[in-house]
């Protein structure tokens, strides 16, 4: 059909939803894994000091491999949209129920990978290496003190969450989140889009000017921001059947132009960071947003894409992406100490990737999975009592 053909009209009704409980979207947990790999590649990326394939990369469709900041953009609509739902299921907990369950699925495995990698870097690590990215030297170059070890165990003040995983500073805005978010669930569940929509707005963008300018010495600026995202993520989850219903009834043109949209702004968003002064950047995080939010409609709304997502190897990765999150750096900065690299080297690739998946297999089976079990359990409790 052309491109001008008649849409059906907005799934997006100007008044207030209805809440009701629903299953858990597979395909999505296949997206979050295909995310967790590129922050995979993109780690193994930002080995390198910038040169002159830096910006062919960047600007590039293979940006779609290192997409690492979008990818941390999209754990946390699929946070918003995935905690929704869980919300509904373990009200009858109560907030007690709903945080030790966050705490059990989120900040228990954390504390194993933080294990993991303060020992690594207690035992592996042999400083400063000049000849890589400075990124690579925020992590692992400082001595090892305990005390870094409590801070961060307890989440408390302002102290280096770079200093043992570079990834550990994302877990520490979604935990804080996580333990606000029946909040942000009463104030904001089952509203008008509008009323969503311009919250989550307001949320992404007074974050960004508070880490900017008053709060610039902290991450609670960072926390205003992310949960921006969050709502972005209920916001699709109390409409995924009719997103989905509408999508599917769009003439294929509209449903391709859509496609290439939502890619276009979560891959290219970025350039807005670009127009505003340097303290500000993170104001891209709404032209992603918003990509990020358009793929995930696609994710189930799309059957081929859909059946993609759910495909035995992308399912997997799915199941073990959290793990996956949580141990690659580790085996990163490793492996460039355990072979005491002087400099990058794209043959590294070829240890790292088998080697992360490998361990995020081992960390799932042996840590993440039997936390996941007890965290579904307190919501089984709950129930039972409301029998």
């Amino acid at each position: 059909m052309p491109i001008n053909a008649a849409v059906p009209s907005s799934p997006i009704s100007p008044g207030p939803v209805k809440l009701e409980k629903a299953a858990r979207s597979k395909e999505l947990d296949g997206l979050r894994g295909i995310a967790a790999l590129t922050v995979v590649f993109c780690h193994f990326f930002d080995l390198f000091p910038a040169g002159r394939w830096t910006a062919v990369w960047k600007i590039s469709p293979l940006y779609a491999l290192i997409a690492g900041r979008e990818a941390v953009v999209v754990f946390f609509v699929l946070s918003g949209f995935a905690l929704d739902r869980m919300y509904l299921k373990t009200r009858d907990a109560g907030y007690a129920g709903f945080a030790l369950r966050r705490i059990l699925r989120i900040y228990a495995p954390y504390l194993g990978a933080l294990a993991v990698a303060a020992t690594a870097d207690y035992f592996l690590s042999t400083g400063y290496r000049s000849h890589f990215n400075p990124w690579f030297n925020q992590t692992w170059t400082v001595p090892f003190h305990w005390r870094d070890v409590w801070r961060h165990v307890a989440f408390l003040g302002v102290y280096n969450n770079l200093i043992f995983d570079t990834a550990f500073w994302s877990l520490i805005q979604e935990m804080r989140i996580s333990l606000v978010f029946p909040l942000l669930f009463l104030f904001i569940a089952a509203k008008a889009a509008s009323r969503q929509i311009g919250f989550a707005l307001l949320l992404v963008i007074s974050g960004t000017l508070a880490t900017a300018t008053f709060a610039k010495s902290t991450d609670l600026g960072d926390s205003v921001h992310f949960a921006g995202l969050f709502i972005f993520g209920i916001f699709i989850s109390e409409r995924k059947t009719r997103l989905a219903e509408w999508y599917r009834s769009l003439p294929s043109a509209w449903r391709s132009a859509l496609t290439i949209f939502a890619a276009l702004l979560f891959y290219y968003g970025r350039i807005v960071a670009h127009a505003v002064p340097a303290a500000y950047a993170s104001i891209l995080d709404i032209p992603v947003g918003i990509g990020a939010s358009g793929i995930i409609v696609l994710a189930f709304s799309s059957r081929r894409f859909s059946a993609f997502l759910d495909s035995r190897p992308i399912a997997w990765l799915g199941d073990v992406s959290y793990s996956l999150y949580l141990v690659h750096g580790t085996i990163l900065f490793g492996l460039v100490n355990l072979l005491n690299l002087a400099a990058p080297r794209c043959r590294l690739l070829a240890l790292y990737v088998p080697l992360a998946l490998l361990a995020a297999a081992a960390f799932h089976v042996c840590v993440e999975k039997p936390l996941l079990y007890q965290s579904r359990k307190v919501t089984a409790r709950a129930n039972a009592q409301q029998i």
